[in-house]
């Protein structure tokens, strides 16, 4: 694998990065960005006394600015100040919370924990200090025990939008380092051989006041001396801080400012807790590599997760916790159809976080509507939820979403029925996995009234209803409804008639069944028993004997094969719902066609691209998205084996190869890959490819009993 590629790396809630490890580009620090910041970063080492540091190829050569000032022209970056790293003399190990790079005596790290996090109304000051703050954990380190000169490290950047502050004047003890306004800093600990540098250039700095600073300059850093004869790791704190109201629509704070009054709060406690903030980390890598999971899935889980943590954003509103998920690149706020596949990462990391979410859809993001079928009758419809609750710290009214549009058939239509299921779905795994009877039975309002919505938008007739929706959402106006699959072609964007949505749908009548039986309702979890059986018998009937495959779609004669045609079977396979999955149970038929369906769609020129070697979620299309395959990989793993072709089962070194190509590699995690070229499409800075956590379920110990 290459070292040459970008990552996240985010405290948790804080809906901050600091992204580096593209060669020769920008990074850096930024606060709720769709993408990378603009900083060069300049870490490395030189021997004291020489005027050339080798520094990792973090940023993008930048020309002096001194003519701006001077009127003379000023010399650019060249090899006088400095000698990039080549990619054959350092490496890079990405692990499940952190980053580092090595380059003989020479090393830094990046360490990024995370952990079980209680609910917030239940943490008490310490613990929320250290869950909540938003820093992370890094270090230089040399290990200069042989040398015989010392050696000078460095950690700097260039802020393109304005000179950083030192942070020694605001009068904060302690700390060597730079801040950029209240926002963003890094900072050592001071002491005997560290100093500060600020300057139009800190790989050469021509000017200086009586501090040694320039503090005109865009370009900070911090410089460590480490004596020859030692060996030396010295902690650097990277943090974030954002006071007051930061949304508008539901006005709310960041839930660490409570604790932090101020970014050198931030970064001074970082560094006083920079050993424990380490222990974990090094748990969590340890964990990673422990498992079962090739080397590919270790890199593609870890690369995932960093990716989801830059994303999350725990606020404060009204003195309680909100929490949101950003959807990367796009920025939307707790869109729906992620939540639904972040549910799995969560629900073991900090299972209230959907509790939370599914409230503020239940109370704020709902809706009710009528109905029209395709030849234009109307009807009653029902509940349903908004795609997502705003975007870019926007939220939007209540029951509407910045996504969703009238009158037309493809990207941004409606997904009522897509948003109606995945609340089924998202609400009863939460009840049924953390054993949380009470707030599932404080919603069982909601759980009737969907099960009502979910059988209108079938047919608002009983006798005519066989589990697949046939009725668009009057808020389609002369549209139609669509999946969560939106840029694809027909075989996965159209919500009527759609395997995809179809299965799902059944795994949320089984989710039902199971939650009115707790919930003491008999009659209405064996009304959604028929619902299950009735959807499963109709799925069967178009199955394609000839062909041994589904249509994608149940119209026009579609003949498209989809890999979602299994996403439904998570939610029942990690619950352990051993019952329905059984092929010799009342659902075998439908078990037995499906696996079928997958030994035949995994293969080369079908749903397995025939030049790069990856899974394809359509046939038709190359338009492909991972976090969809991590689902379709462990469904098919832990329920149909035999359908894994040789091609299928080794294909993630193609998938981590899509990742770190040109296209992919500046925008850390990818969730949309044109299958063919390897080129990021969209959904970029992405948190969705959580889903590969799945994948840990199926030999070790997170593993579900089935």
């Amino acid at each position: 694998m290459h070292t040459n590629y970008h990552t996240q790396h985010s405290p948790f809630g804080a809906f901050a990065s600091f992204t580096i490890g593209l060669h020769n580009a920008p990074g850096g620090f930024g606060i709720a960005l769709g993408g990378p910041a603009a900083q060069n970063i300049y870490v490395g080492y030189r021997r004291k006394g020489s005027k050339t540091w080798n520094l990792l190829p973090f940023f993008k050569a930048t020309q002096s600015n001194v003519a701006a000032f001077t009127g003379e022209a000023g010399e650019g970056d060249d090899e006088k100040t400095y000698r990039l790293l080549p990619e054959n003399e350092f490496g890079r190990l990405l692990g499940w919370a952190s980053d580092s790079w090595s380059a003989g005596a020479f090393s830094f790290y990046i360490h990024s924990p995370f952990d079980h996090v209680p609910d917030p109304v239940s943490l008490d000051a310490k613990q929320a200090h250290f869950y909540t703050a938003p820093v992370l954990a890094a270090a230089l380190g040399y290990d200069n025990s042989k040398g015989d000169e010392d050696i000078e490290l460095i950690f700097g950047m260039n802020d393109p939008q304005q000179p950083m502050r030192p942070l020694a004047d605001s009068g904060e003890k302690g700390l060597c380092g730079f801040a950029s306004g209240r926002s963003y800093g890094y900072a050592v600990t001071s002491g005997e051989g560290i100093r500060a540098m600020q300057g139009l250039s800190v790989l050469k700095q021509d000017f200086a006041d009586q501090d040694g600073l320039h503090r005109i300059g865009q370009e900070s850093a911090v410089i460590v001396t480490i004596p020859s004869g030692t060996a030396r790791v010295v902690p650097l704190a990277l943090g974030f801080h954002q006071a007051g109201v930061v949304t508008t629509g539901i006005e709310s704070s960041y839930f660490y400012s409570q604790y932090f009054s101020s970014l050198e709060e931030v970064i001074s406690h970082g560094l006083a807790m920079h050993a424990g903030y380490v222990l974990l980390a090094k748990k969590r890598d340890a964990e990673l590599a422990a498992s079962s999971l090739t080397k590919e899935q270790q890199w593609l889980l870890a690369q995932a997760t960093h990716s989801y943590y830059g994303s999350t954003e725990l606020l404060l509103s009204e003195g309680r916790p909100l929490w949101v998920v950003n959807e990367g690149e796009y920025r939307m706020m707790n869109t729906f159809d992620l939540t639904v596949d972040h549910l799995f990462f969560e629900l073991e990391w900090h299972p209230w976080a959907m509790r939370n979410a599914l409230d503020l859809f239940t109370d704020v993001y709902f809706y009710r509507d009528s109905i029209r079928s395709f030849e234009g009758e109307t009807a009653d419809g029902g509940i349903s939820f908004t795609h997502d609750m705003g975007i870019a710290n926007q939220f939007a009214p209540a029951g509407r979403s910045t996504y969703e549009c009238r009158d037309i058939h493809g990207c941004f239509s409606q997904m009522t029925m897509e948003q109606l299921v995945n609340w089924v779905c998202c609400a009863v795994t939460y009840a049924l996995k953390t054993g949380d009877s009470a707030w599932l039975s404080s919603r069982s309002d909601v759980l009737l009234a969907c099960r009502q919505s979910m059988e209108r938008r079938d047919d608002p007739v009983r006798a005519l209803r066989d589990g697949l929706l046939k009725w668009d959402s009057s808020r389609c106006g002369t549209g139609s409804e669509i999946t969560t699959y939106d840029s694809l072609d027909v075989s996965l964007g159209q919500a009527r008639n759609n395997l995809y949505l179809a299965v799902k749908t059944w795994a949320a009548w089984l989710l039902l069944e199971r939650a009115f039986a707790g919930l003491k309702l008999d009659g209405e979890s064996k009304a959604a028993a028929g619902a299950s059986e009735r959807i499963a018998s109709t799925l069967c009937g178009y199955f394609e004997k000839d062909t041994g495959f589904f249509p994608a779609v149940f119209e026009k004669g579609n003949r498209s094969r989809i890999l979602p045609a299994v996403e439904g079977l998570v939610f029942p396979l990690y619950l352990g719902m051993s019952d329905v999955l059984d092929k010799g149970g009342r659902f075998g038929e439908l078990l037995e066609k499906l696996e079928q369906h997958m030994t035949r769609a995994l293969q080369s020129g079908i749903c397995i691209d025939s030049k790069t070697g990856g899974w394809k979620i359509s046939s038709t299309s190359h338009n492909t998205w991972f976090s969809k395959i991590a689902i379709a990989q462990h469904v098919t793993r832990s329920l149909f084996p035999k359908a894994l072709s040789p091609a299928a089962a080794t294909a993630d070194a193609s998938h981590v190869e899509w990742e770190q190509s040109e296209g992919t590699a500046p925008w850390a995690m990818c969730d949309q890959i044109h299958s063919e070229t390897g080129v990021a499409i969209g959904s970029k800075y992405y948190p969705r490819g959580v889903t590969a956590f799945l994948w840990l379920a199926e030999k070790c110990r997170f593993a579900v009993n089935l």
